[in-house]
């Protein structure tokens, strides 16, 4: 693995195609699972990164990064294809050149087909599981869900439970036939500085979506969120049909699962407010132009799915969630149906000003 990052990124300002971009990780051996309406999102391979993608390359200007702080590698094209395929800069400039007129399949397609197989999962043992669900009743735990809003009866259904070794709220995932998988674990406790989360080892979040085994059996509808915790709350207010994609981004597997299940997405992602990055890197290092990440999965969302009908939840033509509220946890179970019941097409979504209007923040 080299070390560190390159300067190179600022010098280099030319122009790719996105085919062209996906084409040289492809041939780089860069395994792509994601994307956003600027990036690639893929497995890094300088770090053994094989569970949530840690890598984003620019569709357009060709320049990567890997966004694990143990690795941080980051370069053009052209260091990926001198690193990768031992290409002086002479050959890796032809290697590009090549690429330039490459007509590849959409890239959701070529997704949906790589589907066709099942990946593969380990299933988390049962007893696990049982054990932290009965521990739950009496526990901080439970006092904490229950003044998120949860009812006992959800909490039963999804089988919360509670870990003291690890004071940890404890939700199970599955596999898209139901078998336990993994567990999705949040501290107690409404206190910024002292919210940390944790998941069981390898959690494959990025190969299939958080109640996907459930939401598949309630027809051909399914609203897309992004923690487990939202999907609950949504399944509470009398909507079992809800996944979440837990990572912030969509996956390949995601999107196949998704466009070969449901004729009708309902998009309820986070509305967080605009975030100013200095030294922004999807920005490319230039002036960084805002970013509300979870209107950027939901446009992902729709990207990715051109054969399926997309909605997005809204409250009025006024504002996306009432009382400037971020996600489903925010709100009632009646304010959840309501912004559900009122959900409006895509392409009126699309002609909204309100993302302009609304309160920014500056990362820090």
């Amino acid at each position: 693995m080299r070390s560190g990052r390159r300067d190179e990124w600022s010098d280099d300002f030319e122009e790719y195609t996105p085919n062209q971009v996906e084409s040289i990780l492809e041939f780089c051996e860069v395994e792509v699972v994601g994307d956003t309406h600027t990036h690639f999102l893929a497995y890094c391979p300088f770090h053994g990164n094989t569970d949530s993608p840690a890598m984003a390359v620019d569709k357009t200007k060709g320049l990567w990064t890997c966004f694990n702080p143990s690795c941080m590698e980051a370069g053009t094209l052209s260091d990926l294809l001198r690193v990768r395929k031992k290409q002086n800069p002479f050959q890796a400039q032809r290697t590009i050149i090549k690429y330039a007129n490459v007509h590849s399949t959409p890239f959701a397609d070529r997704l949906a087909e790589a589907m066709k197989k099942e990946p593969e999962f380990v299933a988390f043992p049962q007893d696990v599981l049982d054990k932290m669900k009965a521990d739950f009743p009496g526990s901080v735990g439970e006092d904490y869900m229950l003044s998120r809003g949860f009812e006992y009866d959800t909490l039963d259904f999804f089988d919360v439970g509670y870990s003291a070794k690890k004071n940890m709220v404890i939700v199970p995932m599955h596999d898209p036939k139901g078998m336990p998988i993994g567990l999705i674990g949040r501290t107690p406790s409404h206190r910024a500085e002292d919210k940390r989360f944790k998941n069981s080892k390898n959690l494959p979040k990025s190969k299939t979506a958080w109640n996907f085994h459930r939401a598949k059996t309630h027809g051909d509808t399914v609203i897309v969120c992004e923690a487990s915790y939202d999907a609950m709350r949504i399944h509470q207010a009398g909507y079992p049909n809800v996944v979440a994609l837990l990572g912030g981004h969509v996956t390949s597997f995601h999107l196949a699962q998704i466009a070969r299940t449901f004729s009708k997405v309902i998009i309820m992602t986070d509305f967080d407010k605009k975030i100013y990055r200095p030294n922004c890197r999807m920005c490319k290092y230039e002036t960084c132009r805002g970013h509300r990440p979870g209107r950027d999965l939901g446009r992902s969302i729709v990207k990715g799915l051109p054969n399926v009908k997309i909605m997005w939840a809204s409250y009025d033509s006024t504002c996306v969630y009432p009382h400037n509220a971020k996600d489903a946890g925010d709100m009632t179970d009646e304010e959840i149906r309501h912004c559900l019941r009122n959900a409006i097409s895509n392409l009126e979504y699309s002609q909204w000003d309100i993302e302009k209007n609304l309160p920014e923040v500056v990362a820090s």
